[in-house]
């Protein structure tokens, strides 16, 4: 028998809830660099920064799709520089340090590259397997910061916004190594956040779950028959977008967060605040695995 599954919303009209300003944008005559940038929360959070006028230095492997986001921010007056590389490649902090440094520094650097892919019992795992896992969420991350930091701290200020997952603030059974990276990424947020501040450079992250994204397609990969499954899973009732990261990374990256450096902002739909807890109905709810018919 062939499943059918759930299909998902229309994108939002907007990159952005926020209200945005035309004649002093949040953002505006800020240079922000986003990697990961052509699809999913990379993705969505360029297109938030650029809507609220930054400047944006787009990173990706994948030419095509980042052309694709390059081009629908340009319609809100920003035209992004774009540059096709792998963030994990010990030539590119250069290279988008330099692209940065062409348009007066990058006061925004948004480290968003991660990968997430089900690796199976750590017993089963690699050396080899621990080295990707550690270059595609932690290594790039202080690599790309290591680049950019210093021009943030010479000009007297600056953000970098990390992206690390709710799976490195609790236990990921099948994916221990992958954890453990985004543990780090939320550790090493939290200690050079206290290094920096004297320097006018803050440094936050974002936890993410749940988002309908191409490598976590949560609509595509939930079958029809548990659709109504989806507002017990996740308390806010819905699958995450990208644009709910575009919106909190606006948030810790503006002044309307001046006061906030060193923390970890959950954009999970409130799954971590009920973890193992289900909701049975509009009253009940139950931790106890039960099948679903």
């Amino acid at each position: 028998m062939s499943r059918r599954y759930l299909q998902p919303p229309p994108e939002p009209e907007l990159p952005s809830s926020l209200p945005r300003s035309a004649d002093a944008p949040l953002l505006g005559g800020r240079v922000a660099v986003v990697s990961g940038a052509a699809r999913g929360i990379g993705a969505g959070i360029a297109r938030a920064l650029g809507y609220h006028g930054a400047t944006l230095v787009l990173v990706d492997t994948d030419e095509a799709a980042l052309a694709a986001t390059a081009a629908g921010i340009a319609a809100f007056g920003v035209s992004p520089a774009a540059i096709v590389a792998d963030v994990t490649a010990s030539g590119t902090p250069g290279l988008v340090c330099t692209a940065a440094d062409d348009l007066g520094g990058a006061d925004i650097l948004v480290n968003n590259v991660g990968d997430f892919r089900p690796d199976g019992p750590f017993l089963d795992s690699t050396p080899d397997g621990w080295g990707r896992m550690f270059a595609l969420n932690l290594g790039h991350v202080l690599a790309m910061t290591h680049a950019l930091l210093p021009g943030m701290v010479e000009r007297g200020g600056g953000n970098v916004l990390n992206v690390s997952s709710v799976e490195g603030l609790r236990g990921i059974p099948g994916n221990a190594v992958y954890g453990a990276m985004k543990a780090a990424v939320i550790s090493f947020t939290a200690s050079l956040a206290a290094e920096v501040g004297q320097h006018g450079v803050r440094v936050n992250a974002l936890a993410p779950d749940f988002t309908d994204t191409p490598q976590t397609p949560m609509w595509a990969s939930t079958d029809e028959r548990y659709s109504d499954h989806v507002g017990k899973w996740v308390p806010a009732g819905r699958f995450g977008h990208p644009r709910d990261h575009g919106d909190a990374a606006v948030f810790l990256v503006s002044d309307q967060s001046a006061f906030v450096t060193g923390s970890t902002l959950r954009v999970d739909g409130g799954t971590l605040a009920a973890p193992g807890w289900f909701r049975r109905d509009a009253k009940r709810f139950t931790n106890l695995p039960r099948p679903l018919g």
